[in-house]
């Protein structure tokens, strides 16, 4: 039976305008996303309400409002998992743009790291279909706990509750990394297939109290790895991927416009050039075209 939410529409309606204004919003080009979008009952995966929710124009507290009404979390707006740490489920149209450049499909091998409660990977599983699989972590053991209550009945998804840092992927076309962080992990990049895609939020800011980052999307060609800027994001924090040193790095990058040459991400050890951006141990950022 079709749930009623209200006097205008049903819970399914509600999902599927949803899928359909962050098709829009986002610039959704996969109907297999548009379409999990629409099936997954994002509610759930949201504990109990009332809920707390912000439209994203204030990143104070203060900005939440509280809702009791399903039909509230069906608009791009981010809900609160623990909002004493301002701690969400992201806003829709900023996760589904990263997802999106994943290039998921029927049958792909996924990692998402910073699962949470699990919603964005269900979100995952869905496009890549029980033929696929998708591991997820999380280091928070409260939130990981629920992720595996809310995936159980998704057999081709793993919920590890571990710092996505010490995970060690089996080989997979595509890497969500939803925690700011200041250089890629030598696995993640070594783990992905030919044309396989990492999307990687590097800090930026002066002090790392800062949770400002900019999504690289990071695409393997053979043995080097094309790149390029996705977008700019307000994001929690890795507890364990950030040097200081670094993110001042990317921060100076970011601010003298420098990172708009970026092309890719070089891990071969070489001399510091005028291609270089972020020239760092075990990593560059690079103006080379590969």
């Amino acid at each position: 039976m079709t749930e009623e939410v209200n006097n205008h529409f049903t819970l399914e309606q509600l999902r599927r305008f949803y899928s359909e204004e962050l098709r829009i919003v986002a610039g959704l080009e996969s109907p297999d996303l548009v379409s999990a979008f629409a099936r997954v009952p994002r509610e759930r995966y949201l504990g109990a309400p009332p809920w707390k929710f912000s439209s994203g124009t204030s990143v104070k507290h203060s900005s939440y409002r509280t809702t009791s009404s399903v039909c509230d979390v069906y608009h791009d707006v981010f809900v609160a998992l623990e909002s004493k740490k301002f701690l969400n489920n992201g806003q829709p149209s900023i996760i589904a743009r990263l997802i999106a450049a994943l290039k998921l499909s029927p049958g792909k091998r996924a990692f998402h790291c910073g699962c949470g409660t699990g919603y964005y990977t269900a979100i995952m599983a869905e496009v890549v279909g029980s033929r696929g699989s998708v591991v997820a972590a999380e280091i928070d053991s409260t939130l990981a706990e629920i992720a595996v209550t809310n995936l159980m009945d998704y057999d081709h998804v793993k919920v590890l509750n571990r710092d996505g840092a010490d995970v060690d992927p089996v080989p997979c076309d595509a890497i969500l990394i939803n925690a700011g962080v200041t250089h890629p992990h030598p696995a993640w990049l070594d783990c992905l297939s030919e044309g396989g895609v990492l999307v990687l939020p590097l800090s930026v800011g002066r002090q790392l109290s800062v949770n400002d980052a900019m999504v690289l999307g990071i695409t393997r060609r053979h043995n080097q790895f094309a790149a390029e800027i996705l977008s700019i994001i307000t994001i929690y924090s890795s507890p364990s991927m950030r040097d200081p040193i670094l993110q001042s790095m990317l921060n100076d990058s970011f601010e003298s416009h420098a990172m708009l040459r970026l092309k890719s991400v070089r891990k071969d050890h070489h001399d510091r050039t005028d291609t270089c951006i972020v020239h760092a141990p075990g990593f560059c950022l690079s103006a080379v075209t590969i």
